[in-house]
């Protein structure tokens, strides 16, 4: 349950990152921080997933995310 809620709070941290008008996010910042978001719920729903599936998963959201914060604005 803790879980749960700990990739819900992810999901929509991403969510309010697209939906951010402040934010001028290029075409391909979009789809990562959408990849992102299915890939967490993908995670969500997995029963058998090994550690280090678990850790690559998270690891490419970890990486897209902050790329986009600490690049600014799309250019």
């Amino acid at each position: 349950m803790y879980n749960k809620k700990q990739i819900d709070s992810c999901i929509d941290s991403l969510k309010k990152m697209l939906r951010d008008s402040n934010n001028e996010l290029s075409s391909e910042q979009q789809s990562k921080l959408k990849k992102g978001i299915s890939d967490l719920k993908r995670l969500q729903r997995a029963t058998k997933l090994t550690h280090k599936q678990a850790v690559t998963v998270v690891d490419e959201i970890a990486k897209a995310a902050f790329e986009i914060l600490t690049s600014g604005l799309s250019e």
